[in-house]
């Protein structure tokens, strides 16, 4: 395919690259330019924003959702064009219309289906047509209805602490858990599970698929101890070759499995990150039994290799999110903006106390406000 000059619109060639960039040059005129999107955003958000504001959504918080300035909606909807149509889908059959006043229609369908909600597919078929679903709302904190979430994960999604003074781990009754429940209206089936890992999901997946087919979503939370390691092995024999309980690579092979099956399922997970571990407390923790010096040998005598080792996880995570394009929960940033993370941490380093599941109650429901107001 020819590329076009954006000044002459005659034929242009290959001249290089700049900063990564393909660079090209005017074969007439000799201008130089990279081949660009053009500017602006894409009709697919201003489709977003045309429906968000039409039922209800105020430009102020249509311009938080879609990333842009509230004058840019504003001028949006002030030029909404005659010539556009969309096609609606409400469940089977397929209906093109012509409107000069989109708000105004859309408004009316909303109306005409109140127990629904309108949403903006992320495609276009041609030319000025936006896709619209109808589809069951994400219930506000205010209706009696309970959204319905299908959980599965590790010990900090079941909501465990560690109780330095008798050593022990037990559940937390306050956890974020059942704080997002009483103040999001969140019904929340749990099945995570102390030492879990991604395998262990899978299989607990397969036992629970009832309650995966009767949830509104399904919430993931692995990582955490997969990226953890077998410290009596390594106190006894720091020198051998150790390997985590799952591999990076496997881990990301078997979480994008896992959420595919969902998705196939027609439902949508979502993802949490990690807390950040505190390598000094973890280190403490691990050889409170155990030969430390062993295991700072394992470490090449830096501890920050836990903090180093745990947050590739964590970035492999948000990778396995953008992949499989599904929301995350960002935690990680909640502890990380505070002054020392470490106090709403537990004493072994990585399960968050009841200060830290506070901390996850304030991400979930910043989560749920900003994708369901």
């Amino acid at each position: 395919m020819e590329i076009k000059c954006p000044k002459c619109q005659s034929n242009a060639k290959k001249n290089g690259f700049v900063f990564g960039l393909q660079r090209y040059k005017c074969k007439e005129c000799g201008y130089q330019f990279t081949k660009e999107q053009p500017h602006g955003k894409e009709r697919k958000d201003k489709g977003a924003a045309i429906a968000l504001c039409s039922l209800g959504v105020s430009q102020n918080q249509a311009a938080k959702i879609l990333g842009v300035t509230p004058t840019s909606i504003a001028r949006w909807i002030d030029n909404i064009p005659r010539e556009l149509s969309f096609e609606l889908t409400p469940k089977a059959n397929v209906q093109k219309i012509e409107e000069t006043n989109l708000r105004t229609y859309i408004r009316q369908l909303y109306i005409e289906n109140k127990e629904n909600f309108l949403m903006v597919k992320n495609d276009y078929a041609s030319g000025y047509e936006v896709n619209i679903l109808i589809k069951n709302r994400a219930p506000s904190a205010e209706q009696n209805h309970k959204l319905t979430v299908c959980a599965f994960g590790d010990s900090i999604l079941q909501g465990v602490v560690h109780d330095a003074q008798n050593n022990k781990y037990q559940l937390l009754k306050e956890n974020f858990i059942a704080i997002s429940g009483k103040k999001l209206n969140v019904a929340w089936k749990n099945y995570a599970k102390h030492g879990a890992l991604i395998s262990d999901g899978e299989k607990e997946f397969l036992k629970h698929l009832n309650s995966v087919n009767e949830s509104d979503y399904i919430f993931f939370s692995f990582g955490g101890n997969d990226c953890n390691f077998n410290w009596d092995a390594i106190a006894q024999n720091p020198n051998a070759h150790h390997l985590p309980f799952t591999p990076l690579d496997v881990f990301h092979q078997k979480y994008v499995s896992l959420i595919r099956r969902v998705q196939d399922k027609g439902k949508t997970p979502i993802l949490f990150s990690l807390p950040p571990v505190h390598p000094q407390m973890f280190f403490d923790t691990n050889c409170r039994y155990r030969n430390s010096a062993n295991i700072l040998k394992f470490m090449r005598g830096d501890i920050n290799t836990i903090y180093q080792w745990h947050s590739m996880y964590n970035m492999e995570i948000f990778k396995i999110a953008n992949e499989t394009s599904v929301p995350i929960i960002d935690i990680t940033t909640f502890f990380l903006n505070r002054v020392d993370y470490k106090d709403f941490l537990c004493d072994d380093g990585v399960h968050p106390n009841a200060k830290g599941h506070l901390l996850i109650a304030s991400a979930v429901k910043d989560f749920y406000e900003k994708y369901y107001l």
